[in-house]
């Protein structure tokens, strides 16, 4: 293992010694980056001729070398050889986690074959989803940053028409220059529709949300890494250092995941303890609330980062209220009950892509990555109304005051989430 992820083993708010109200415990984050530039840990990672990533230096064929990303709390280090990698892990793991760069993936969904170009009319969610509750209120999801990590999104499909996206392309083993900022683009099509559940300007929960897209899922096989969900959350962290953000909710959707097996037994626990890290900082540090597709698995299979207690897990159900046959849940080792909360998640209608002509296509999925995104859209919502509920008191919000559905926990969690 010459390259290697190092996430931060704990979130930093105990450490600020700031306690109380949720915008104050960011602000407090915000303005202790993880260690200075010129740290111990940096200055001792350079002698052992790590230094920071260049493009010259890969198109020399050179690509080791070490980042640190700051917002999240990790270094990314690529050794020349065993014992460089060796040598740079004991500087860091005082304080991190050392795990290789897994591999992710996205929950296969049911998709129609079907595609169409005509335009929906507004999407009538129904009634118990609170949606046409806040349309009346005047409640759009303005003033709520949401964040996808998904296959990309097309930003000239008419769902998102006149309106910024706020895109980044993450490509495996990103060095900081081969990351991009560029119009968003989705040769797949899943992350528009994604995108589209959550923020479509038709089909949309929430419409006018700040909509942030990382495009970290191939469309040939939908496999990521973590390290590639760790720049991107880098990236969508840094947004809150921005002053006119620093107080807007976060809310990030992340319909991806692993299950368990899939990792060998001499990582497993350092991965379960780097990712249960990870989702400890967007909670506790930046009160980012993360919402997680279940996996579309079947019964008694949980995939993990929703499996974890700090991730917000969501499981699907059709418009009537009943559970998705391949909706993932069950109980966790430790004996929780997962999902946590339901979500419309059977036959959604959302974009999808372009044709040759440039003109909008649509089209029906099913699964826990269409659930998850209408959850994300449901907390923006509440958020919106109420900006103060942030992170974990988001999440508490939800639970609390979730639609009752006559199905197993197992599947539905506390049943489906609404606005209210």
């Amino acid at each position: 293992m010459t390259r290697f992820l190092a996430l931060r083993k704990h979130a930093r708010a105990p450490q600020l010694g700031v306690a109380g109200e949720t915008t104050e415990t960011k602000r407090g984050a915000l303005s202790a980056d993880a260690e200075p530039t010129r740290s111990r840990r940096l200055i001792e990672l350079h002698d052992l001729g790590l230094h920071k990533f260049k493009t010259t230096d890969l198109e020399a064929g050179r690509s080791h070398g070490v980042e640190r990303l700051g917002n999240i709390g990790c270094y990314i280090v690529d050794a020349a050889d065993p014992e460089q990698a060796r040598r740079a892990a004991a500087v860091l793991e005082d304080a991190y986690v050392i795990v290789p760069d897994i591999a992710l993936s996205l929950p296969v969904a049911d998709v129609s074959r079907r595609r169409t170009v005509t335009t929906p009319r507004r999407v009538q969610w129904p009634e118990a989803s609170g949606v046409p509750l806040a349309r009346r209120r005047g409640i759009t999801g303005r003033g709520v940053i949401v964040g996808v990590l998904d296959t990309g999104c097309d930003a000239d499909h008419t769902e998102f028409a006149r309106r910024t996206v706020d895109f980044r392309y993450v490509p495996f083993n990103p060095s900081p220059d081969a990351v991009r900022d560029i119009r968003g683009f989705d040769s797949h099509g899943h992350g528009t529709h994604v995108a589209g559940i959550i923020a479509g300007r038709n089909v949309g929960i929430a419409p006018d949300v700040e909509l942030m897209v990382a495009s970290v899922i191939e469309s040939e096989n939908v496999r990521t890494s973590l390290e590639r969900i760790v720049v991107a959350l880098d990236w969508m962290l840094e947004r809150l250092r921005q002053p006119a953000s620093r107080d807007l909710p976060m809310i990030i959707n992340m319909s991806l995941g692993f299950r368990p097996e899939w990792i060998s037994a001499p990582h497993f626990k350092n991965v379960v303890d780097a990712l249960r890290g990870l989702l400890r900082t967007l909670m506790v540090d930046f009160d980012v609330l993360p919402v997680v597709a279940i996996g579309n698995d079947g019964p008694g299979v949980v995939r993990a980062p929703a499996l974890f207690p700090e991730a917000l897990a969501v499981g699907a159900v059709d418009f009537s209220g009943a559970v998705w046959a391949h909706s993932g849940g069950g109980r966790t080792d430790d004996g929780a009950i997962k999902p946590d909360v339901a979500g419309y998640g059977a036959q959604v209608v959302s974009g999808v892509e372009r044709d040759v002509s440039g003109k909008s296509l649509y089209t029906r999925m099913s699964g826990t990555s269409m659930a998850a995104p209408y959850v994300a859209g449901i907390a923006a919502l509440v958020a919106s109304a109420d900006p103060g509920l942030q992170g974990a008191q988001l999440r508490s919000y939800l639970l609390q005051h979730a639609f009752p559905l006559d199905a197993s926990p197992e599947r539905v969690g506390v049943g489906l989430a609404r606005f209210v």
